[in-house]
């Protein structure tokens, strides 16, 4: 157990602002500065500050400027966000890799993890069109998820990772898979909750074996898991609860950019066997 608080602790020390026991003044001051300016150029939230100061800069009719932003935005963040969005107070953009085009409208307070695509659509069903999706409050948008067309996604509505939604999706339900069906909602029998376990289940160790083969970063995999965990039922949430230390652990080497470890490897490890 101290090995694993120690593991805990070197692994966010990184992203702590207090002072470090028994580590020089300028070693701690080092820190700081370096928890600093990562909140204040890696973070995400400077893309959606640039996409704001696009809009106002647009409105003004101020020449090229709006372009540099986009261009910032793009370079530094991989975040594209078309002239024709609309964004509610509040979005959060979680390590950047996002596209997000066509008449397209957000609501307050969502969430929008890495690698996903909002947008238009070519499909049979409504050829071509400029109008994106209409996306409600409080929504949640999971790793690699794809919401494309003119498509309604309810509010309090969370999309399960590289889930491509391209129907309607109602307030307070949570959709996997592709095309996106519900998983669960207010009231599901446990038949179905049993059934869309099994489908996050074999979606984390899919994860895993790509992580393995290096199609995909330890960030992306641990938005995956995390994602999955939280869209199960009670089952995969009493997983969650015995693995919460290695998840936590995964989670802030991901952030810290840290490569692979036998602590990282052991980890992943212990998410398998829970899943077995």
């Amino acid at each position: 157990m101290p090995g694993d608080l120690t593991q805990d602790f070197d692994a966010h020390v990184p992203f702590s602002f207090a002072e470090i026991p028994e580590t020089p003044p300028w070693a701690n001051r080092g820190a700081r500065v370096k928890r600093w300016f990562f909140i204040a150029f890696a973070e995400s939230w400077l893309a959606i500050l640039l996409f704001r100061l696009k809009q106002k800069l647009r409105r003004a009719h101020v020449p090229a400027l709006p372009v540099l932003c986009d261009m910032l935005s793009r370079s530094l963040f991989g975040v594209s966000i078309g002239n024709a969005v609309e964004i509610g107070p509040g979005l959060m953009i979680t390590h950047g890799n996002v596209v997000i085009d066509g008449r397209t409208r957000i609501g307050k307070h969502c969430q929008i993890n890495p690698w996903v695509t909002i947008g238009l659509s070519n499909s049979r069903k409504y050829g071509f069109s400029a109008e994106g999706p209409t996306i409600g409050d409080e929504v949640h948008i999971g790793t690699g998820a794809k919401i494309l067309g003119p498509v309604s996604v309810g509010d309090h509505a969370r999309i399960g990772a590289n889930a491509v939604v391209v129907d309607d999706v109602p307030p307070n339900v949570t959709v996997v898979g592709a095309p996106a069906r519900a998983v669960s909602a207010t009231r599901v029998g446990s038949q179905a909750s049993a059934k869309s376990d099994e489908v996050l289940i074999a979606q984390m160790r899919q994860a895993i074996v790509d992580y393995k083969l290096r199609r995909q970063s330890l960030r992306s995999l641990v938005d995956t898991l995390m994602g999955a965990f939280e869209n199960g039922s009670g089952g995969l949430q009493t997983a969650k609860e015995r693995v919460h230390d290695d998840l936590s652990f995964l989670d802030a080497i991901a952030e810290a950019d840290g490569g692979e470890s036998t602590q990282v490897a052991a980890a992943i490890g212990a998410v398998e066997a829970v899943l077995a």
